[in-house]
């Protein structure tokens, strides 16, 4: 899901189109594994992945914050240094690879948001509120 972020008062239409699922496309996605091995992979434009992984255990992150960057274009001094340090750490899937199958646990949920109500985003950093 990606919500509405304009600044204009949305149709009906626009908020029932930013309501429906979109692809998490062109995304680099960061493999670690157990014995702290590290690969990338970028996602298609539909937003799938397809990796070949030896037997393991592997987290997947997103690329920022794998690489401890803030998300959404903006620099980390726009962030709450903590609150950012614990975003990071948060894995979107966890990838069990034996020689039978491949077991995906989802862990935490990719959500697009607006800019300004990105976690951990500082208060002084927020743009005016609407009257």
């Amino acid at each position: 899901m990606q919500p509405y972020c304009g600044g204009a008062r949305p149709t009906p239409e626009i908020l029932k189109e930013s309501e429906k699922p979109k692809p998490y496309a062109n995304k680099t996605i960061v493999f670690v594994s157990s014995t702290g091995k590290i690969d990338s992979a970028k996602t298609n434009n539909t937003g799938s992945l397809s990796a070949k992984l030896k037997i393991g255990d592997y987290k997947l992150y997103e690329a920022w914050r794998y690489y401890k960057k803030a998300d959404g274009g903006f620099v980390v001094s726009d962030f709450d240094a903590e609150c950012l340090k614990a975003e990071w750490q948060k894995e979107i899937k966890i990838v069990t690879v034996t020689k039978t199958e491949v077991k995906i646990s989802e862990k935490n949920e990719i959500v697009e948001v607006c800019p300004w109500t990105l976690p951990c985003f500082l208060e002084s950093r927020r743009p005016p509120a609407r009257e």
